[in-house]
């Protein structure tokens, strides 16, 4: 009876281990794909914040400088 245990493991091991290896891969590569795009989104918003005060300074120019 322990033999078929045995047996049952290590058709299991070889099974599923390069499933989780391969499965864990994935998902560390996808978190570290969506962190890296936030923070691409997190600097293009700070480059648009920036833009909008350099028009808001450049309408309140124009409006000095035309009244």
């Amino acid at each position: 009876m322990p033999i078929v245990f045995v047996v049952f493991f290590f058709i299991a091991a070889i099974t599923l281990g390069p499933l989780v290896i391969i499965f864990g891969y994935l998902y560390a590569r996808r978190r570290t794909l969506n962190k890296h795009e936030v923070q691409e989104l997190r600097n293009e918003m700070a480059r648009i914040r920036v833009e909008l005060a350099d028009i808001k300074d450049q309408i309140a120019d124009f409006i000095i400088k035309t009244h």
